[in-house]
């Protein structure tokens, strides 16, 4: 049975804070970007996802990740380009769309088409990481209908010039989502949490030594949605949602992790992460965070500096977490540059 949300209103946010889920007019960097992401986990189900789009207006091209997976499941996965004329506030790439009537209200996320399967290994396999048309690995046809609907307001980073070679501004939100997936013909009901965030600005993948990001949803307990980055110096931002009947939401004041790791014998620059424990301190307390990875996605992105290639190696990872005892699903990236990979 579908949940229903009645404690949030987006008609109740100010004008300037609504004004921020709209497309912003673009700076002069050809690394500009708009981007949204969103994320969902149904326990029912052990299936979860994530899809994002950026769009660079200096090109006038798209680039897309579409993901599907769970513990128990196979990742399904593909990254697409295509092009647009001007930006809008609903999205089209590669047959994925994003479309809103209210700002912060309800989005809409639809797909139709195929997705790479990755297999079932905690890594994902490489050859799916890719566009389908250009993929060695199986393909599988995918159809989703998902509506997010926020609980909370949403968290807007501070204003702060040191994020500006990854961001202007940042929006994070929590909610649920809704819907319906068809995998091979075999379609599942949705009643989950998931996540969503904004990004404008210019984006320059090799600004971080490296970052911590985290979206961490839970049926019972407290919900966190953060971004740390080592930029000359470690900067953050982000919330602990705790009690979505209050709306209630708390900036993080305060961050320490330990990261687990295995080896990558064939990456030595780059372990593959197995764990997170952390410490998250709000105004009004702290919160203890445990998770186990159980699925690795990388995303690479690579360039040639002085003649040596260098790799931004992101490790979207899926982790089975449990926030001050309570459990969720998290994705959390484990970013770092690699040479000569």
């Amino acid at each position: 049975m579908t949940r229903t949300v009645t404690a949030y209103s987006p008609a109740d946010l100010p004008a300037d804070v609504a004004q921020h889920d709209l497309v912003h007019p673009a700076g002069d960097d050809r690394r500009w970007r708009e981007s949204y992401y969103f994320s969902f986990y149904d326990t029912r189900h052990g299936i979860g996802g994530f899809s994002s789009i950026g769009r660079r207006v200096a090109t006038g091209h798209s680039g897309s990740v579409n993901v599907l997976w769970g513990p128990d499941r196979h990742s399904l996965v593909a990254s697409e380009w295509d092009s647009f004329d001007k930006l809008e506030n609903h999205t089209h790439v590669a047959g994925m769309t994003y479309s809103s009537q209210q700002p912060f209200g309800d989005w809409r996320l639809e797909f139709d088409g195929k997705l790479n399967d990755g297999g079932d290994g905690v890594e994902c396999d490489h050859a799916a990481l890719g566009p389908v048309a250009k993929s060695a690995a199986d393909s599988v046809d995918v159809s989703y209908d998902l509506t997010f609907t926020p609980t909370h307001p949403p968290y807007v980073y501070r204003e702060d010039s040191r994020w500006s070679e990854l961001f202007t501004g940042h929006v994070d939100e929590v909610g649920l989502v809704t819907g319906t997936i068809t995998i091979d013909g075999t379609t599942i009901e949705i009643d989950g949490r998931g996540g969503k965030d904004h990004s404008w600005g210019v984006r320059n993948w090799f600004a971080p030594d490296d970052w911590r990001w985290i979206d961490l949803v839970s049926d019972t307990g407290p919900e966190v949605a953060m971004w740390r980055a080592d930029l000359g110096g470690w900067i953050g931002d982000g919330a602990v949602f705790t009690d979505p009947a209050a709306g209630d939401e708390r900036a993080i004041v305060g961050y320490t992790e330990t990261v687990r790791t295995a080896p990558r014998p064939d990456v030595p620059g780059k372990p593959i992460p197995t764990g997170l424990s952390a410490e998250i301190t709000t105004g009004s307390g702290v919160h203890q965070l445990e998770g186990t990875v159980v699925r690795v996605l990388p995303v690479l992105f690579d360039r040639r500096s002085d003649g040596t290639l260098q790799r931004s190696w992101n490790d979207r990872s899926l982790l089975s977490t449990k926030v001050d005892g309570h459990p969720g699903w998290a994705n959390v990236e484990f970013a770092g540059r690699v040479e000569n990979p």
